[in-house]
């Protein structure tokens, strides 16, 4: 069906409208017939800055289109898109004015390393001018970064989640620079490489910079304009390169918190999937199972587990830091007699990007068949393993007295709505005899 007109309808309403500081919004209800008839968000930006991104590209981000004239707003004009008769004006208001600042904020720390966010409206929409339609040059160079004539290490640095290598290379046709990106903890989750696709990074399976693993990459072309090196883009290509180990992973942390504002409201500008296929294939990527794991190479150029992955598992292993050992070398037990496995080591950068609560609901609640439970201190009082609990306890009730929750004693701590007559077993035990008594629990 052809877009409809958002401003021309038999008859048309206003049913909320409010100042939501930066923007003017109206929810309107259009009617062309008894049957045919939509709800459309009409948002009128009252305020741009004197550089970077504007409310204005934000919008078109998010996929609303710029309008001449607009009868529900008192302006010219408008930007508007349809939504859910159910829509939350408020709530949208909120994400909008908190996601525009983390947006805003990850600009900063991308311009600093050299990548460019489109800005397809700029103030186009003040001044009254034709759309611009994205706009976004690039010095990019063609081939897969790696293969050249003649190679030059230059410098090297990394943070907290990233190594980070900076190669001028010579392919005989043509120069340029390589920034090489390798995480340090994989799988990377799906939100974080879709921002690499977002920003146009590539991969490459054999990288020599980092003993021919796999590497995400980007180009820059070497430009000369007289024969002095500060006629020509060298200096500038070192200092986005320097800029890496400060500002490039906080970048990403405020461009997917954006993208998160916005999508509690059904939206997203950030090339995700829907949530429930993420999680699916996030989950798949952290199971130890007894086949062969995946080699690092799949798993970083294709961002998800070789087919065959099981939708649910055996046991889920919920643990403290603290029993990160005990709970690993548990996790390996089982695996090796043959059983689906899900653990969480607690490491952030495996989790980048995800929604935990609804993440870890989804693991502890509906996807396995067993609950193992390290109870401690450190356990009852941690945020995350909290909530794995309470997930893990809701499915329990739904079980209707048949075994879910499986519970390992590391001290004498109570977990609330764990029962004491509930069959514990102490991890003095040892986690090899533990083990021998789960599986045994399993062939059951």
């Amino acid at each position: 069906m052809a877009a409809r007109d958002h401003h021309n309808a038999l008859k048309s309403e206003t049913i909320s409208k409010i100042n939501g500081g930066q923007i003017e919004i109206v929810l309107a209800k259009l009617q062309w017939s008894k049957e045919e008839r939509a709800f459309t968000l009409h948002v009128v930006p009252r305020s741009y800055s004197t550089a970077g991104l504007q409310t204005t590209d934000w919008l078109s981000y998010l996929g609303f289109h710029r309008n001449d004239r607009c009868q529900f707003v008192n302006f010219s004009g408008c930007y508007s898109k349809e939504v859910s008769e159910d829509f939350d004006v408020q709530a949208f208001a909120s994400a909008f004015n908190g996601g525009f600042a983390r947006l805003q904020q990850a600009e900063q720390g991308l311009q600093a390393c050299g990548f460019a966010l489109p800005r397809p409206e700029g103030w186009a929409f003040f001044y009254g001018a034709p759309d611009r339609g994205s706009r976004q040059s690039s010095l990019g160079m063609s081939g897969d970064g790696h293969t050249a004539m003649k190679t030059d290490p230059m410098k090297k640095t990394e943070d907290d989640q990233f190594f980070f290598r900076f190669t001028f290379i010579d392919t005989g046709d043509d120069k340029g620079f390589v920034t090489h990106y390798r995480p340090k903890h994989l799988p990377l989750s799906s939100e974080v490489q879709s921002v690499f696709r977002y920003l146009g990074l590539r991969n490459f399976e054999d990288c020599p910079e980092f003993d021919f693993e796999p590497c995400y990459f980007k180009t820059l072309q070497f430009v000369a304009h007289g024969n002095s090196p500060f006629d020509s883009n060298v200096e500038r290509a070192h200092q986005m390169f320097d800029a890496h180990q400060r500002h490039f992973s906080p970048a990403i942390d405020h461009l997917l918190a954006a993208n998160a504002a916005v999508e509690a409201c059904g939206m997203t500008f950030l090339p995700f999937e829907k949530p429930a296929t993420r999680m699916s294939v996030d989950i798949a990527a952290n199971v130890v199972r007894p086949a062969k794991r995946n080699s690092t190479s799949n798993a970083l150029n294709h961002g998800a587990p070789a087919s065959g992955l099981p939708d649910s598992f055996d046991v889920a292993i919920s643990f403290a830091g603290t029993e990160r050992t005990q709970a690993e070398r548990l996790a390996e037990i089982l695996r090796a007699s043959g059983y689906a496995v899900f653990y969480d080591n607690f490491y952030p950068e495996q989790l980048w990007g995800k929604n935990l609560p609804v993440f870890f609901d989804e693991i502890f609640r509906k996807r396995a068949r067993f609950c193992v439970i390290f109870v401690s201190k450190e356990y009852r009082d941690r945020k995350w393993t909290s909530l794995e609990a309470r997930s893990a306890q809701a499915r329990a009730l739904e079980e209707k007295g048949n075994e879910y929750i499986l519970p390992i004693r590391v001290d004498d701590t109570e977990l609330e709505g764990l029962l004491p007559t509930l069959g514990y077993v102490p991890i003095a035990a040892g986690i090899e005899r533990i083990g021998e008594v789960l599986v045994k629990k399993l062939q059951a």
